[in-house]
């Protein structure tokens, strides 16, 4: 082929790329509406048409431009100028230059995908505005932005999002949608997409098929200037960790419905400025009333009804519904605290409310500052409510046992010092006195023994009645003791004549009412049993505390205790005398049981010894406790011991003195390992009184005190009184018993003092009879004595009783014994602190 001819062709090709490109240009402008308003495209348009009409007449001219000139001119001459023209413009080089523009156009042809897309633009060809765009869709977090036309063409692709899952976002702009996703994904998008280039808006979920990220994507119409919808904005935004995030806050708010379902408690949130509850776990029905019977769960009734209801509020009425009247105030008061407490702390209150069938319940609620917002203001409060009914009720159990007798219902001591004590302020007050009365029951021992403790608690609840039938309104009562009772007799008036002995006084009518009513039998289980009262009465005097008034009542009841029983006696002087004494001795001897304290009153132990008469050889030691005040004055044992046995005391005496008569005995046999009566060891004795055995467990105190000084249970004999061994019980003697049978040796001391039957002797677990220095006292003098002493003796003797005789201070008296007895008295050696081996006579 020719070179002119090739020019042609070429030029033929670049003037049909130039007028494709218009075409694509001019469709492009009216798609989108935009022929009249994008004034750079329709230049652009027009540039390209001038292009392609330029190559197009340049190759007409070259094809058949000078056939149409030369019949004009001759077809000789014009035949010879067109070879000459074609010849010279189908050099190599202009082909070259022409294939180079033709080259161009095709190229630039084929490009339209990437500058098509700038059609939905009026500033189609500002690459500056594009690339805006493009950053800010690029810089979308976690969302990938895509353009389609109404072919479901991508115009514009942008996000990371898509690279991860594959995707190429500038490869996939000017790609169908069809031909850009797999058929399985295109199945998925196509009717979004469709949607939205129709005009409507659609949001889906969609998996990567690569991540397994989860997509969330939106598409919406986009619409030109003028409304016409010329394709779809696609938004697909990266959600897993939102909806990781709110799987997992819904979990956490299913275990805290749970929670909040099981548990006892209900939680609320109060607005502390209106009162109202604003949410609730439940129903406070369903805390006091349970679950309805069949297990249905109202559906209309709010989560927080029966607490406070935010209707009411919004109304005006603003209550706490159920809260019982004097409490609503105390609730909304602790609201308005709790919302000024520091961050962490929080406020508990009880309150009452009523529940459905009309019984009144406490509740308990712990409230804390509900902080939040910005501002962290407390607008609202959070509390945590449960019912406290049982522990409350537990509470006041609890608080009645402490001030209340649980068998007669009576005030206890506490409460009864508290109203003696509110009866010497009224008497300061309106100058009215009060008297106490203090009434110890006598023959209430004689009921446990016959009829047991059942007969006991029946007699006690019985008198308990009676008394209070002998009560004024405003006077009180109270149980202080097993069978001791004091009365509260209020506002005497002045002219009462109290203090004459047989004057008619308010509180001695009421004494001798008391005896009255006491004299009834009381029957029990068709027995009856009889009980007195043994009444000590004092007069509330001004200034007096309430421990010493009941102190005083208590010292006259002694007094008529041991003035025959069943009367009543009046404090009078010589009982506050006598009062007093044994408060100082009662101080003394806490004193001295202080061992903590330095210069203060001494507790001693004195030792006296007891001899065989008949080998004038020491047998024992008895240990006798001495006590000395701060000023080293001696206070006797008959003074100290009725002292510790009416305040407790003696468990603490008892024990000291146990103990360091056998340290002291230890420490002895080690100096004196030689001395024995018969080969036998020397022993220690020591008193235990009647209140001692009662307090503490005789056999378990008695085995320790041994095992701490390594001795042996013969090593000891524990004396006690005719009165503690016929008053013992059932535990008592079983105790006496093992004692006895460990070894332990039993004596009775004083004997022949009380009245005890001589058949007792064979019954009782004793091991020796100690008699009485009365009777060694006058038994040289009379008759009768000598008689008693001798019977004694010979009485031990058959029953294989050991006898000591007490008292011994004159050698007519040692004289007037039989040698096979022991004796002990001044005349054999006196108490000394450290025991002596010396025979005074």
């Amino acid at each position: 082929m020719s070179g002119w001819l090739s020019v042609v062709i070429l030029n033929g090709v670049t003037a049909a790329a130039y007028l494709g490109i218009v075409l694509f240009i001019v469709r492009g402008l009216l798609r989108t509406g935009q022929l009249r308003t994008n004034r750079l495209a329709v230049a652009t348009a027009a540039i390209f048409l001038t292009c392609a009409a330029h190559h197009l007449v340049h190759a007409v001219h070259l094809l058949a431009g000078f056939d149409s000139h030369a019949s004009h001119l001759g077809a000789g001459s014009d035949t010879g100028m067109l070879d000459a023209m074609r010849e010279s413009m189908g050099g190599s080089l202009d082909v070259a230059v022409t294939a180079s523009t033709a080259l161009a156009g095709v190229i630039y042809l084929g490009m339209r995908r990437f500058y098509g897309p700038l059609l939905g633009s009026p500033a189609m060809f500002d690459l500056a505005s594009e690339a805006r765009y493009r950053q800010l869709a690029a810089n979308l977090p976690h969302t990938s932005v895509l353009l389609v036309d109404c072919d479901l063409r991508f115009v514009l692709v942008e996000g990371g999002g898509l690279v991860a899952e594959g995707y190429d976002p500038h490869r996939m702009e000017g790609q169908l949608l069809r031909d850009a996703v797999p058929p399985d994904v295109y199945t998925q998008l196509e009717p979004h997409y469709r949607a939205g280039v129709q005009g409507n808006e659609s949001s889906f979920d969609t998996v990567g098929h690569r991540t397994g990220a989860i997509f969330q994507v939106k598409t919406r119409p986009l619409r030109d200037g003028s409304g016409r919808i010329v394709g779809a904005m696609v938004l697909s935004e990266d959600v897993t960790a939102e909806r990781e995030a709110r799987s997992e806050l819904e979990q956490a708010r299913a275990f805290r419905d749970a929670v909040l379902t099981a548990s006892p408690d209900i939680t609320t949130v109060t607005a502390v400025e209106t009162g109202r509850v604003t949410w609730a776990s439940r129903s406070l029905r369903s805390l006091l009333d349970g679950p309805p019977a069949d297990g249905s769960v109202d559906e209309d009734r709010p989560p927080w009804s029966g607490l406070g209801r935010p209707d009411d509020a919004a109304a005006g009425e603003d209550r706490l519904d159920g809260v019982v009247e004097e409490d609503i105030d105390v609730v909304r008061a602790a609201d308005r605290e709790a919302a000024s407490l520091p961050e962490g702390e929080s406020l508990s209150i009880r309150y009452r409310v009523r529940a459905s069938d009309g019984t009144l319940r406490w509740l308990s609620r712990r409230t804390t500052p509900f902080r939040h917002g910005p501002s962290g203001a407390v607008a609202e409060v959070l509390s945590v409510v449960r019912e406290v009914t049982d522990v409350v009720e537990a509470e006041l159990a609890l608080e009645r046992a402490a001030l209340q007798d649980p068998l007669t219902g009576l005030p206890n001591r506490m409460m009864l010092l508290d109203r003696i004590g509110s009866a010497i302020e009224r008497g300061a007050s309106t100058g009215a006195a009060a008297a106490v009365l203090f009434c110890d029951l006598d023959g209430f021992k004689r009921v446990n023994d016959t009829g047991g403790h059942a007969a006991g608690d029946a007699v006690l609840v019985e008198v308990a009645r009676r008394l209070r039938s002998v009560l004024r309104a405003d006077d009180s009562i109270a149980r202080v003791g097993g069978d001791e009772f004091v009365l509260v007799i209020e506002a005497l008036p002045a002219e009462s004549g109290f203090g004459k002995r047989a004057g008619g006084g308010l509180a001695e009518r009421v004494a001798e009412r008391i005896r009255t009513v006491l004299a009834a039998p009381i029957v029990h289980r068709g027995r009856q049993y009889v009980v007195s009262a043994s009444v000590g009465m004092v007069l509330v005097r001004k200034g007096a505390s309430a421990q010493e008034v009941l102190r005083d009542a208590d010292s006259a009841m002694y007094r008529a205790k041991q003035l025959g029983k069943d009367r009543v006696e009046l404090f009078d002087d010589a009982l506050r005398a006598n009062a007093l004494e044994r408060a100082y001795v009662e101080q003394t001897l806490r004193s001295a049981l202080d061992s903590g304290r330095s210069g203060a009153a001494t507790l001693s132990v004195a030792y006296q010894p007891v001899y065989d008469l008949a080998s004038r050889q020491l047998a024992s030691f008895e240990a006798l406790a001495r006590l000395r005040d701060d000023d080293g004055a001696e206070i006797t044992p008959d003074r100290f011991i009725p002292v510790a046995e009416d305040t407790g005391l003696i468990s603490e005496l008892g024990a000291r003195v146990l103990d360091d008569a056998l340290r002291t005995l230890a420490q002895w046999r080690s100096a004196n390992p030689t001395t024995s009566v018969s080969n036998a060891p020397v022993t220690i004795a020591v008193n235990f009184s009647a209140r001692q055995a009662q307090h503490v467990d005789m056999s378990a105190a008695v085995g320790a005190a041994l095992a701490r000084h390594d001795m042996a249970p013969v090593d000891l004999v524990l004396e006690l009184t005719e009165s503690v061994l016929l008053e013992s019980g059932s535990s008592m003697l079983r105790q006496l018993g093992e004692l006895r049978a460990s070894g332990v040796g039993i004596a009775i001391d004083d004997f022949g003092t009380g009245f005890a039957s001589l058949r007792y002797l064979a019954t009782l677990p004793v091991s020796a009879v100690k008699i009485d220095r009365s009777f060694t006292a006058t038994m040289t003098s009379d008759s009768t004595s000598s008689s008693i002493v001798r019977a004694i003796i010979n009485l031990a003797r058959d029953l294989d009783l050991g006898c000591v005789v007490e008292g011994i201070e004159t050698l007519d008296q040692l004289d007037a014994l039989p040698n096979s007895v022991q004796g002990q008295g001044y005349l054999l050696g006196r108490p000394a602190k450290i025991p002596a081996d010396t025979w005074n006579s």
